[in-house]
């Protein structure tokens, strides 16, 4: 089972670099629908808000922005993965940036600007609080207040399942087939990482009853 971990740009960010007008609600909204899609596919999710740092190491960190509005064009956005010199398995993390990127313009009908890559995605804080062994990717996914962007990334769905097609491309996993999907075992023995999975469980579950259910689960793995 792959472990992807899934950041939501600048939350639980408070003051300085908070992000774009309505970027962070976006991260967030998106973030947490992506996350019920790709459990869906069989994948195991951890989600990460903008502090987070691990030394485990995953199949991909994935991080999730919106951009800044540009004003005289019609929006667009970009998928970078760090730079060769602070990425220790970066043709793993190209690889994957290349995947997300095939999938995701075509479906989600946001203009694809590669020229947006920069130093501030190229050498990211985040790459720095990762795993060596962590290939590391971040997505742009359009201009928060773009006219022609915020209709797209309004529509939640749209938005999480074309990024979602990229991640299963990347990892040879079937999107558009029906997934059995396995149970999760997380082999950890920390109380972030089953923090981590009692988030998970908050955003993929449905009713009240199977996410107490959940919880209960990993408390008692726990022995906390």
């Amino acid at each position: 089972m792959k472990k992807i971990l899934l950041q939501f740009g600048h939350w639980n960010i408070t003051s300085g670099a908070t992000g774009a007008p309505e970027e962070q609600s976006n991260n967030i909204r998106i973030g947490k629908r992506l996350s019920e899609i790709l459990i869906s596919k069989g994948f195991q999710l951890f989600l990460a808000d903008a502090n987070y740092s691990s030394s485990v190491d995953f199949d991909l960190a994935l991080a999730l922005h919106c951009d800044s509005d540009y004003p005289g064009n019609e929006g667009g956005g970009f998928v970078a993965c760090a730079d060769p010199s602070v990425d220790n398995v970066w043709t793993e993390s190209k690889r994957i940036e290349t995947a997300i990127a095939s999938e995701y313009f075509k479906h989600s009908g946001i203009r694809e600007v590669d020229s947006r890559e920069n130093p501030n995605t190229l050498f990211y804080y985040w790459w720095y609080n990762l795993s060596v062994k962590t290939p590391c990717v971040l997505i742009e996914m359009g201009e928060s207040i773009d006219p022609h962007d915020k209709v797209i990334l309004a529509d939640t769905n749209r938005v999480a399942n074309a990024i979602a097609r990229g991640v299963c491309k990347a990892f040879n996993v079937n999107f558009d087939g029906t997934t059995t999907v396995p149970p999760v075992v997380t082999p950890v023995k920390d109380w972030k990482s089953y923090l981590m999975r009692i988030k998970t469980i908050f955003y993929a579950k449905d009713t009240i009853g199977s996410t107490v259910k959940g919880i209960d689960d990993i408390i008692k793995e726990s022995g906390v």
